[in-house]
């Protein structure tokens, strides 16, 4: 790798670093407020980007025991935020999905972070946004085409 693509790339680091304190300081936060695990955020964003899914799918996700995985699942259903769904087409599996409030919360939390990352933006001139723009959009098709999903395909 040449020496100024990884000097770049620890700039990158240093300022994501920064990004991280700023925002965890930024004051009140649904993310942070909800008082779930890493795990159990994990199966809640799981759920709303693929809806309701087995147990077992979300154990080889989250790359834990079934067991583990029934425990998270009992917790976010006691908090009222997943429910379990009968499967039609095996009654043995049972599907795990959001609840009305399960959904609220992950939809707050991203509303939150979009309000947040929007507002920084808004006071960042056009030239650097443009800059901005060209490298999500080149980090967001590198990151599709190394999602799980896409690498198993044939």
């Amino acid at each position: 790798m040449d020496g100024e693509r990884l000097e770049l790339l620890a700039s990158i680091d240093r300022h994501e670093a920064v990004l991280r304190r700023a925002i965890t300081r930024a004051g009140p936060d649904p993310l942070f407020d909800s008082g779930l695990t890493m795990q159990q955020l994990r199966i809640l964003l799981l759920l709303d980007t693929d809806g309701p899914l087995p147990q077992g799918d979300l154990a080889h996700a989250l790359g834990v025991a079934l067991p583990t995985v029934t425990g998270i699942v009992d917790r976010l259903v006691g908090r009222e935020l997943v429910h379990r769904i009968e499967n039609a087409g095996d009654r043995r599996v049972r599907l795990a999905g959001l609840t009305p409030e399960g959904l609220a919360l992950v939809e707050q939390i991203a509303a939150a972070g979009q309000k947040r990352r929007r507002r920084l933006l808004m006071r960042i001139d056009v030239d650097a946004l443009r800059g901005l723009e060209r490298g999500l959009a080149a980090l967001r098709e590198l990151a599709q085409d190394d999602s799980p999903r896409r690498r198993s395909e044939p």
